[in-house]
């Protein structure tokens, strides 16, 4: 088998994988099995299959494949599911937030799948470690900001009267609330690095730290939406499911920078993430 071959066949099997991970978490969820090692093992092994995809495809066409639509796609869906693995592994009393998210990353799935699978080349500019830190460090930051999305969806639901009595073995509110101001105080130190280093790569690339570009517009826009969420629940002492609200707000805003804003902005700055 060559390179391709072999890229496609990891390729497929962590996309079957992630797809069968989601409908154990949400078998798990509905009807309160206990599945967790099944899961967690399933999980790992799919994002494994992943990483050995684009290993493959990095090795094939010699760059990081970030570039093109369906590369960032397929980066960010294995971003999303280190954090939900990390955090699945790291946090075995919310565990059912896998269910909340993966249905998440399917739809990103089927949307990728819907880009061609062309090859990319690396333009000039793309020739620099701060592109990487760059990347790295946005990565962190919505993956920290994704387990924090998936706890907050826990207190919601548990407000409902479904989720009341499946919820109901769980840890209380203030202590989901406490993980998910953890996790966004992650997510604003991350998401200040990346912003820096991607500063850093732009004064190299185009010879100036800032354009106010759009994808630079709404990434200071989703900053300042992390940035509140942690300052509202700091000075005012708001309930969780308030706290909750404004993480499911914050991620919207961020989703829509990185998943959106790259794809339909006509500016310089693409938004490789």
């Amino acid at each position: 088998m060559n390179l391709l071959q072999l890229e496609l066949i990891a390729f497929w099997a962590s996309l079957v994988g992630y797809t069968l991970a989601t409908v154990i978490a949400i078998f798990t969820a509905v009807l309160q099995k206990r599945t967790e090692r099944t899961l967690l093992a399933l999980m790992a092994a799919s994002w494994l299959a992943h990483s050995i995809a684009i290993g493959l495809r990095w090795e094939r066409i010699g760059h990081l494949p970030f570039i093109n639509m369906f590369e960032m796609l397929s980066a960010n869906i294995w971003g999303l599911m280190a954090a939900v693995v990390l955090g699945y592994w790291l946090l075995p009393r919310v565990r059912i937030f896998a269910a909340l998210l993966l249905p998440i990353v399917l739809i990103v799935m089927a949307w990728m799948l819907m880009v061609p699978m062309t090859d990319s080349s690396l333009p000039p500019t793309y020739h620099t470690i701060w592109l990487f830190v760059h990347i790295g460090f946005i990565k962190l930051f919505l993956g920290a900001a994704f387990v924090a999305l998936g706890i907050g969806g826990i207190v919601l639901l548990r407000r409902t009267h479904w989720g009341e009595k499946r919820f109901a073995r769980l840890p209380p509110n203030a202590t989901l609330d406490d993980a998910i101001h953890r996790c966004m105080a992650l997510a604003l130190i991350f998401d200040t690095l990346g912003i820096v280093a991607g500063a850093i790569w732009a004064n190299d690339a185009w010879g100036h730290y800032w354009s106010w570009d759009p994808l630079e517009v709404w990434s200071l826009i989703t900053w300042l939406s992390i940035g509140l969420t942690l300052h509202v629940r700091s000075q005012f002492k708001t309930s969780p499911a308030t706290n909750a609200w404004l993480v499911i707000a914050t991620f919207v805003i961020a989703f829509f920078t990185f998943f959106g804003i790259p794809f339909v902005s006509v500016a310089l700055h693409k938004g490789v993430v």
